[in-house]
């Protein structure tokens, strides 16, 4: 395979990316995963930022309490192209931080629960699952009716304050189920708990409604577009026994994934703090080239940094809890057509987040973009998985296997693993032609989407049924990388080990 130039191979799963910057950058591929060229000018444009803030400081000095530089970067072997920064891409900075390197999916991640049923128990069952599916996240069934109180504690402390704020007495809509399952217990599996302090609620308002009475809202319990989808899944095989074992995975066993994140809250929030960050840029100088602009955590900008991450943390939190609730309305859904379902959750974690840490005794803050933390055995002490590191769950495209793999805490890595098979086709380019790949995919596969394709009167209007079946072209397996390789790479860069496979049975897409 053709290595682009500014790539050089250092080993079966590691390349490094010279830049005019000499920036730490590493790309985690090996030689069966293609490297978009696309890509690598989008990331090497995104490095400008070293040329960015260092402009920044010599016009307002007073802005950076230490010399502001990018410590590391690494990329994940899903890296491809996206607007303005790579998907795949993770940075570590000292002195600022930078919002676009999340985009405005704030907090998109990936949650699994593990249930008692098996795939042999849904067998001929099928069919049914897709029409309550279909009602209750497409069709009117979605029912979260939620108080002012409720929405207000959710932006300010995610799922603890969500939890605190709901009384017993709510028993309308989802909120039975929700008092049923042992949520609190769950906190330990969710990252930060799904709980991020934020002081302020800003640009939310008018979504939190009325105090005094329920109201319901389109945000709560939506998959999104694009990529997002919860899925009905099976174990296909175990690759980890000891680790399986002790998270509680069975070949055969029915699992529920939910890919999505803050959807249109997301795109609020972030739109408040990518204003806030561009109007401190100093005024002296001329707008970065890559349209990427930073925010610098100095004392000066104390005010302006915490209400970013306060907008930040709204987002985030809305994102946790809509994953959940996401989670029940699949459970609502089995239980439904199957009978009773036990619900355990493994672990609900983000891919596109800020995470301030610590590396070798320096403070910094890690951006990743499409790229799940894969932290190992010290990291995750006291929490349930400190014997085997953090559960890294990586997608494959629709149709194809997705992986439930253990982080191993790669430094060279930064902690960083792949959040998908990422593309290989533009949603454009998906578009034009493999229909004969595309026709095998849809003869196999089963898929869920607000219009019922099974509908004789839908079947006659050709505009919906190929509108929906373009929808459904952007994201299917051909326009994706290969899992395979993706997986091979974490495993032998010892980013990730693999210990459970899972196959679709069902897949819900927006």
């Amino acid at each position: 395979m053709t290595i682009h130039p500014h790539l050089t191979r250092l080993d079966a799963t590691r390349l490094r990316i010279h830049n005019p910057y000499n920036v730490d950058a590493l790309l985690f591929a090996n030689e069966q995963v293609p490297v978009e060229a696309a890509a690598m000018s989008e990331l090497l444009d995104l490095l400008d930022l070293h040329q960015t803030v260092e402009r920044f400081a010599a016009a307002a000095p007073a802005s950076f309490d230490q010399p502001p530089t990018i410590k590391q970067v690494a990329v994940t072997p899903d890296f491809h192209k996206a607007r303005g920064i790579p998907v795949g891409t993770v940075l570590a900075t000292q002195g600022f931080v930078v919002p676009q390197a999340i985009g405005s999916d704030i907090n998109c991640g990936m949650r699994l629960h593990l249930t008692s049923l098996t795939a042999d128990q849904l067998e001929g069952k099928l069919d049914g699952l897709e029409t309550v599916f279909r009602h209750l996240f497409f069709e009117g069934g979605r029912n979260i009716p939620m108080r002012r109180t409720q929405r207000e504690a959710l932006f300010r402390n995610g799922l603890t304050g969500l939890l605190d704020a709901t009384p017993q007495r709510l028993q309308e809509g989802i909120w039975p189920l929700f008092h049923e399952l042992d949520l609190a217990h769950d906190l330990d599996r969710v990252e930060r708990r799904g709980s991020l302090p934020a002081t302020h609620v800003y640009g939310l308002d008018d979504f939190m409604g009325d105090p005094d009475r329920l109201s319901w809202d389109s945000q709560i319990g939506s998959i999104g577009g694009g990529n997002h989808f919860v899925e009905i899944q099976q174990v296909e095989k175990v690759l980890d026994g000891r680790t399986a074992y002790a998270w509680g995975l069975k070949p055969g066993m029915v699992t529920v994934m939910v890919h999505t994140g803050s959807v249109a809250i997301g795109h609020l929030s972030g739109g408040y703090y990518h204003d806030l960050v561009r109007a401190l840029y100093p005024k002296t100088l001329r707008y970065p080239d890559n349209g990427i602009f930073v925010l610098p955590t100095g004392e000066q900008h104390q005010a302006a940094l915490a209400r970013f991450w306060d907008a930040m943390y709204n987002a985030a939190n809305f994102a946790f809890a809509n994953r959940l609730f996401l989670a029940l309305m699949a459970l609502t859904g089995l239980r439904r057509v199957c009978g009773a379902v036990d619900f355990n959750l493994l672990y609900d974690a983000p891919h596109n987040f800020l995470w301030p840490e610590v590396i070798d005794g320096e403070a910094v803050v890690i951006h990743r973009k499409g790229a799940c933390p894969a932290r190992g055995y010290a990291a995750m002490a006291e929490t349930p998985f400190a014997y085997y590191g953090e559960p890294v769950l990586v997608p494959g495209s629709m149709g194809a296997s997705s992986f439930v793999l253990a982080g191993q805490g790669q430094a060279a890595a930064l902690s960083s693993a792949s959040h998908g098979a990422g593309r290989s086709l533009s949603r454009g380019d998906a578009l034009q032609g493999y229909e004969e790949e595309f026709q095998r995919f849809l003869a196999r596969f089963r898929v869920v989407t607000p219009v019922d394709l099974r509908r004789p009167e839908i079947k006659l209007r050709r505009d919906i049924v190929e509108k929906k079946l373009d929808e459904i072209r952007q994201e299917a397996p051909y326009a994706y990388k290969g899992i395979g390789p993706i997986i091979q790479t974490l495993t032998d860069a010892a980013i990730a080990r693999p210990v459970a496979e899972l196959t679709p049975l069902l897949t819900i897409k927006g």
